[in-house]
C-alpha cells in the first residue's frame, strides 16, 4: 500500500527526466504505455526520440550526458542551465508526478527539487547502489517515494532499508529481438559467405567513440589478418554520425556501418567487442559471445576505483557473479584484445552460451513496460484517489 503524499488534485501533468540514450529508450516505452491508458501532458528532459513519443522537451540531454567524473567540468555550464530549467519548470507547472529514469548524478538533485515543491517522485531504473555510492540509499529514502527496479537483486536491497520498491523484470528480456532472419540480414548487408562475423560497438556517446575507436581499429587490424574475408559490422548508435566513426579508420579496414540493425548484428555475429553499457545486456539477451571494453579519463578511473564496490563493470557479469564476458578496462591493449578474440573464435563458446542462458532465466520473461505502467498508475491512484 502506498502512502498518500499529496492532498492536491491530480492535474494530468507528468515530468520525465532522462540523461542518455538507453534511459531515453526505456522512457519512450513507458510514456507510450501510460498514454494508452491515461490522457497525460508529458514534459521533461530528453531528445528528439522522447519528443516524438509525445513529451514536450524543455532541455536536450545530449549536452549534459556524462561518462566520467572529470567530464563534468567542460559541461558545467550546460548542466547548470539544465538544472535551472527543470527547477523553474517544476515550480511553474507543479506536475502530479516526476519520473526519473537512470542518470543518477543529475536525477538525485532533481528528486530533491521535486520534494521541495511537494511533488511525488518515482525512480525507474534507480542508482546502482549495489555497485558504488551506497550512501545514496539514505537520500533515495528521503526524496524518492517509489522505486521501480529492473534487476532481480535490487528489490531486496531497497526492502532492507524500508524503501517502497517493485521489481518489473529487465525490459531487454522481453523486448530485445531481431526483426530480420539471419538469411534476410546477410542478404541486406551483402556479407554472404564472409566469415567470421565480428560486431563492434564503441559506445553511444561521442567521447566514447573518441576513446574506443582507435583501439578497436588496431584490434580489428590484427584479427582481420588471420582470416581471408571477415565481416566487420559496426551498428551506429542513435545520434552518432557515420563520418565521425569513419574518421578513426586510418588503416581503411573494411567495415560495414549499419543503421537500425544492432540487434541483428548481435544475434548473428560470431563474436562482439562492445563498450560497457546497455549493449552488453543486449548481447547477453541475444546470445552474442562478447568481449567488454571501456576507457575513461585517468582521474575518473582513479576515483571510480576508490568508490566502486563491484568486481565487474558489465551487467551480465554482475548478474552472474562471475566473468562470463571477458573485460578489458582502462588499459586497452589491442594485441591482448585481439588474442582473446581469436581464442574465443577458434575454441568455441559453449561455456559462455550456457551462462547466458542462466542470465536470461534470471531476468525473467516479464512485460516490464506494462508492469511499469501499472505500477505508476497504481501509485497515482493511491496518491490522488481519482485520476481519470
Amino acid at each position: 500500500m502506498y502512502k498518500a503524499i499529496s492532498n492536491n488534485q491530480f492535474n494530468k501533468k507528468i515530468v520525465i527526466v532522462t540523461g542518455e540514450l538507453s534511459g531515453e529508450i526505456h522512457a519512450c516505452h513507458v510514456v507510450k504505455k501510460i498514454s494508452e491508458s491515461l490522457n497525460i501532458e508529458f514534459s521533461g528532459i530528453g531528445s528528439k526520440m522522447l519528443e516524438e513519443a509525445g513529451v514536450h522537451i524543455i532541455h536536450d540531454y545530449r549536452n549534459i550526458s556524462l561518462t566520467g567524473i572529470n567530464e563534468i567540468f567542460p559541461k558545467l555550464k550546460h548542466i547548470w542551465t539544465a538544472f535551472r530549467r527543470i527547477k523553474n519548470h517544476l515550480k511553474h507547472i507543479k506536475p502530479s508526478l516526476v519520473i526519473l529514469v537512470d542518470f543518477p548524478g543529475f536525477n538525485m538533485r532533481v528528486a530533491k527539487m521535486a520534494k521541495k515543491y511537494g511533488i511525488p517522485v518515482l525512480y525507474f531504473i534507480p542508482p546502482q547502489i549495489w555497485a558504488w555510492r551506497q550512501g545514496r540509499i539514505k537520500t533515495i529514502k528521503k526524496f524518492v517515494d517509489k522505486v521501480i527496479c529492473i534487476l532481480p537483486f535490487e528489490k531486496k536491497l531497497y526492502d532492507a532499508y524500508g524503501i517502497d520498491a517493485t521489481y518489473v523484470g529487465h525490459p531487454f528480456a522481453n523486448n530485445v529481438k531481431p526483426l530480420l532472419t539471419k538469411e534476410e540480414f546477410i542478404d541486406k548487408t551483402a556479407i554472404k559467405s564472409k566469415t567470421p562475423i565480428i560486431t563492434l560497438m564503441p559506445g553511444s556517446r561521442n567521447n566514447e567513440i573518441v576513446k574506443h575507436m582507435p583501439i578497436l581499429i588496431k584490434t580489428i587490424e590484427r584479427i582481420a589478418s588471420h582470416f581471408s574475408e571477415p565481416a566487420i559490422l559496426l551498428p551506429l548508435a542513435e545520434g552518432i554520425d557515420q563520418k565521425t566513426v569513419e574518421a578513426f579508420n586510418v588503416g581503411n579496414v573494411h567495415i560495414y556501418y549499419l543503421k537500425g540493425l544492432a540487434y541483428e548484428a548481435l544475434s548473428y555475429c560470431d563474436i562482439a567487442i562492445i563498450a560497457s553499457g546497455s549493449a552488453t545486456m543486449e548481447a547477453a539477451i541475444l546470445g552474442a559471445p562478447t568481449i567488454v571494453i571501456y576507457k575513461i579519463s585517468k582521474i575518473s578511473y582513479i576515483i571510480a576505483k576508490l568508490l566502486v564496490k563491484s568486481k565487474y563493470i558489465s551487467l551480465p557479469n554482475i548478474i552472474a557473479g562471475k566473468e562470463v564476458f571477458p573485460e578489458f578496462i582502462q588499459n586497452l591493449d589491442p594485441e591482448k584484445i585481439a588474442e582473446k578474440t581469436l581464442y574465443m573464435l577458434n575454441n568455441g563458446n559453449d561455456r559462455i552460451n550456457k551462462e547466458l542462458i542462466k542470465i536470461r532465466t534470471e531476468l525473467d520473461n516479464m512485460d516490464s513496460y506494462e508492469l511499469t505502467k501499472n505500477t505508476i498508475i497504481d501509485f497515482l491512484k493511491q496518491t490522488y484517489g481519482t485520476i481519470s
